[in-house]
């Protein structure tokens, strides 16, 4: 339960309008300027009288009712049934100027927990979260609170926003000469990459209310640095609500509690550091004037608008239904927030029934009379004297199945209602429900599954010191890849005396129900929702928009033409193979002309030389010796261009009829789109030994320190090293590795129908599901018994591995000055991290790295069958792309693994192995039933020299549309020391396991 703002769009839009607020007079008698105060309600379509017409519509239609009852739940639950209805009264009904005031009572009931917990996040925890809102590292839980008479020293020397992590950001007004055009170079245009340049931020809050909790987060603000202007707020804080006077009362009223002397004569708070103003509209009229620069245009003239940070709490998430909650905030991401821009989200979760039961039903009854309140509301827009509150009681309950409470009006006698301006009366039963409002709690994984949805990334998450409700800090960032598990399916009952339309929604149909005990649809595990058939247009879009990323905003142009590693080839190559590579395959395919050929000639394949023999390599293109020979940047960027809309067109002649398409076609595109897939990889893991490499843009830098915290605590909640090296055991068994994909038979499906939708054209294909020709065909392997270690080998663990056998064999994923392993770091792409903070990562090594410590505890590294079958396991860290596990870009660095366990409501929740692929012992060779690819022959073949040993997973810049794909199976030579790739310990007999193994006494503690 939360106040709601309606999120209805004007049909025309408003005339943005300063409308003031009667000045008031200040302490030295002059007359304080006008409240700040944009109006995008009163003019517009949304407005007064056109809102209540509109309101009353529903009333009426609400209150008939539809013919067949609705079960809130499952149609065959004798508790279910009880509460079956099929009237409704809209929530906003309970939301009227005297709802407001009942609202702000029964908050403060000793049973409403749900208030009492985010207080007490937001009073912990709000400095943390406003300098992580906007992009800076959260000051030191050690250090004194800060003194007003220090603030100003403290950031003298800063400015807005501040870059850290050992990379200096700080740029000339017109960026930086050293990184180029795509980089905020002297050249650059604003929004190539990601970034603006400094100007005064903004927090603007969804539904503001009453400010008692926000007010926390307002003081926090003062505490942020400068923001490069000394005329006015580092910050602007703006109140969206639907209500003029509330938000006159609560800004005045902030004013008077908040303002120092210097705020006396105008609206700003905290010695003038952050600026109030209030903004009276719907959620979609704010968001769209947010997104289309109006905040800017408001409040700063001519200059750049700074980052922007959304406030939407008092968990009025939970007055959508889940599907209605993702598509809220994908709505509010796409419209109000831009690359690196953030939003804070409050989640009440699953708690004990009873707690969320006594919360809604309060013994002083200030929640009943809140919502009888609503029905004298409704009474007054149907005329009054229509609809009698004492002829009904408050009925509600916690459906702990479905995830919600839910409340109802339930008559205490028949009633009838003759509402003026119709004909027909209506006549409600004697103990007949009208539902009214619903308010959804989630587990970890549901609110997890909704941001994903969203495209949203998780920056931080607060907790409240009862556990019971969660603050999300997350931004938009400058490209998502959605996972391949999410939306679990409908459920099977809507033929019960429903229409789907009606199920949607009020029972919970199509929500992110994850698996058994989320909800009463009986699927046991995720629904795979991806295809891994032909990829959309927006999946392509996807993929460039991160490939951009990386090659116009990571590497300067300086770099160029730097091999990171010996291995392979300059960066520039890369630059031009993807493209080539996919208008090869086009050109040869479809037997037309290349669009450059002499691009192609250069660019094919790259290499992959022995490394025991760097003369005995694959065969590859012939690349230019001298630098003045290689192609341009920008002839480069602008043949990727063609190529991209060379793409675009066949799917513009396949959705025209212009062109049929066939499998082999729908191959090809899905082929070359993973192919890119899977050298983004390549070029990160080369770009991560150098030192010139520039953070991704478009997204919010970690803080190590509040990250490292996090984990700790997490670690010692599953029980630390004990739980990480607990043996899993298995019996002998079967596993099946691959799946059926037979290329040869490519031209016997075909696509009778033009589409440009790429769903029904791969349902036109038979839906096929393509792979890589080392996935095919399905066959079964056997293993024997075997133990596995529940995590990965870790940083911490492999040093000290290191230092019991005095080796000095230090993965290249380390930095280390000479045999001083107290200053030992791990390399990062914000620059290398201490230690103390990566010492739970996955050790990223090589394969014979990680074999010699496998050795040294007595044990192995895995087969290939072996880690697939403990991946598959349901007790195991199985999820490999799942919302929660660390693929996808969802971070730019390995996380601590996590062990499965229960969630807060009992849920299971699956682990993850913190973000790397996995060594196993197989060497990649030919197995009974292989065929070559026709499209590209040599992908397995070339490599079939007993000297590459597969890995299995993904890592956490591996898309998920691999890493969700248990058949994959991708190699490397076992000595490479570049892959982003860990491996776990298996043992043959378990009793030969070093479990927990303790340090010589003779060793320093590790840092």
């Amino acid at each position: 339960m939360a106040p709601a703002v309606t999120t209805t769009t004007p049909a025309a839009a408003a005339a943005v309008s300063t409308s003031p607020i009667q000045s008031k007079s200040v302490n030295n008698g002059k007359k304080q300027a006008s409240l700040p105060l944009i109006d995008l309600y009163s003019g517009s379509d949304a407005s007064f009288a056109i809102t209540d017409e509109a309101l009353r519509k529903d009333i009426i239609a609400g209150l008939r009712g539809v013919e067949t009852y609705i079960v809130p739940g499952s149609v065959t639950n004798k508790e279910d049934r009880k509460f079956a209805f099929r009237r409704t009264l809209p929530t906003t009904i309970l939301y009227s100027e005297k709802g407001l005031l009942l609202y702000d009572k029964l908050v403060e009931a000793p049973e409403y927990y749900l208030w009492n917990a985010e207080s007490d996040i937001l009073s912990r925890y709000a400095d943390e979260i406003v300098h992580r809102a906007f992009g800076l590292n959260a000051p030191s839980p050690n250090k004194e609170e800060h003194k007003e008479e220090k603030q100003d020293q403290s950031h003298q020397n800063e400015t807005f926003p501040h870059q850290n992590n050992g990379k200096s950001d700080a740029k000339e007004k017109w960026g930086d000469d050293r990184v180029g055009i795509h980089n905020g170079g002297v050249n650059g245009e604003e929004g190539m990459d990601g970034e603006r340049a400094v100007g005064v931020a903004s927090m603007v809050e969804l539904g503001a209310g009453s400010l008692r909790k926000t007010v926390h987060l307002i003081r926090a603000l003062q505490n942020l640095p400068p923001a490069g202007r000394t005329d006015g707020p580092n910050v602007e804080y703006y109140a969206l609500d639907l209500d003029k006077a509330e938000l006159q009362r609560t800004l005045e009223e902030l004013h008077q509690q908040e303002a120092k002397q210097i705020d006396a004569e105008k609206w700003s708070v905290m010695n003038g550091k952050v600026g109030i103003n209030g903004m009276w509209a719907t959620y979609d009229q704010g968001l769209d004037f947010i997104g289309k620069g109006g905040l800017g245009r408001y409040k700063q003239a001519n200059d750049n608008e700074g980052k922007r940070c959304l406030l939407w709490l008092g968990s009025s998430i939970g007055n959508f239904d889940r599907r209605g909650a993702a598509e809220f905030l994908e709505r509010a991401a796409k419209t109000s927030l831009r690359s690196g821009d953030t939003m804070l989200v409050s989640i009440d979760r699953r708690n004990e029934p009873e707690a969320v039961a006594k919360a809604y039903n309060d013994a002083a009854g200030l929640t009943r009379d809140f919502i009888i309140q609503g029905l004298h509301h409704a009474d007054k827009i149907l005329g009054g004297g229509v609809l009698d509150p004492s002829k009904f009681e408050y009925y509600d309950r916690y459906n702990a199945v479905e995830g919600r409470h839910e409340s109802y009006y339930r008559a205490l006698e028949t009633v009838t209602l003759h509402i003026p301006g119709e004909n027909e009366p209506i006549e409600i039963e004697q103990g007949e429900l009208i539902h009214t409002e619903s308010s959804y709690k989630y587990n970890e994984r549901e609110a997890l599954d909704i941001f994903d949805y969203a495209g949203l990334r998780i920056i931080n998450r607060w907790s409240d010191s009862k556990d019971r409700y969660d603050i999300y800090l997350v931004e938009r960032p400058a490209f998502h890849f959605t996972s391949t598990r999410l939306m679990t399916g409908s459920r099977k009952d809507i033929d019960q005396g429903l229409s789907a339309a009606e199920a949607h929604g009020i029972r919970g149909s199509w929500e992110f129900d994850s698996d058994a005990g989320a909800g009463s649809n009986g699927i046991k595990e995720p629904f795979v929702h991806a295809t891994w058939g032909m990829p959309s247009l927006k999946e392509w879009d996807d993929l460039w928009a991160a490939w951009d990323t990386v090659t116009l905003t990571m590497i300067p142009e300086s770099m160029l033409h730097e091999k990171p590693i010996d291995l392979r080839h300059i960066c520039l190559f890369y630059l031009g193979h993807i493209p080539a590579f996919l208008d090869i395959l086009i050109s040869r395919t479809l037997q037309e002309p290349h669009t450059n050929q002499r691009f192609s000639d250069i660019f094919e394949r790259g290499i992959d030389p022995h490394m025991d023999d760097e003369t005995q390599c694959n065969p590859h293109s012939v690349v230019p010796t001298q630098k003045e020979d290689w192609p341009e940047l920008q002839e480069l960027n602008e043949y990727k261009g063609k190529v991209a809309d060379r793409v675009k067109n066949l799917y513009a002649d396949f959705a025209s009829g212009k062109r049929q398409l066939n499998r082999r076609l729908a191959r090809l595109f899905w082929l070359t789109l993973e192919h890119k897939a899977l050298h983004l990889e390549t070029l990160l893991y080369m770009l991560l030994q150098s030192p010139n490499t520039q953070p991704p843009k478009g997204f919010i830098a970690p803080d190590w320190e509040l990250l490292a915290r996090h984990w700790d605590e997490a670690d010692l909640r599953q029980d630390g090293e004990k739980a990480r090296e607990r043996l899993l055991n298995f019996k002998p068994d079967t596993v099946v590795l691959g799946h059926d994909d037979d290329d040869t038979l490519d031209f016997d499906y075909v696509a009778n129908r033009p589409s440009d939708d790429t769903t029904d054209l791969n349902a036109q294909l038979g839906d096929p599901e393509f792979g890589w020709d080392n996935e095919n065909p399905r066959r079964e392997v056997k293993t024997g018994a075997f133990s596995i270690m529940a995590a990965p080998i870790n940083n911490e663990q492999y040093l000290r591995f290191l230092k019991e056998t005095k080796s000095d064999d230090y993965p290249s994923s380390w930095i280390v000055e000479g045999d001083d392993t107290a200053k030992l770091q791990v390399r990062t792409f914000y620059g290398p991290v201490a230690l103390h903070v990566a010492r739970l990562w996955p050790c990223q090594a090589s394969g014979t790295q990680l074999e010699n410590y496998a050795k040294w505890k007595g044990g192995r590294l895995p087969t290939q069958a072996e880690l697939r079958r403990f991946l598959d396991a349901n007790d195991g860290p199985n999820v490999t792309d799942r919302p929660g596990s660390n693929v996808g870009f969802r971070n730019w660095h390995p996380i601590p693994p996590q062990l499965p366990r229960p969630d807060h409501d009992g849920t299971p929740l699956a682990g993850h192995n913190g973000g790397v692929w996995e060594w196993t012992s197989s060497t990649l060779e030919k197995y009974e039933g292989y065929k070559q690819s026709i499209l590209y022959p040599g992908y397995s073949s070339d490599f079939f020299d007993g000297k590459h040993y597969v890995v299995l997973g993904g890592s956490y810049v591996t898309t998920p549309s691999i890493a969700g794909r248990r058949t994959v199976s991708n190699w490397y030579q076992k000595p490479y020391p570049f892959v982003f790739a860990g491996g776990r310990v298996v043992y043959d007999n378990k009793t030969t396991a070093k479990r927990a193994r303790t340090p010589s006494p003779h060793l320093a503690p590790l840092n």
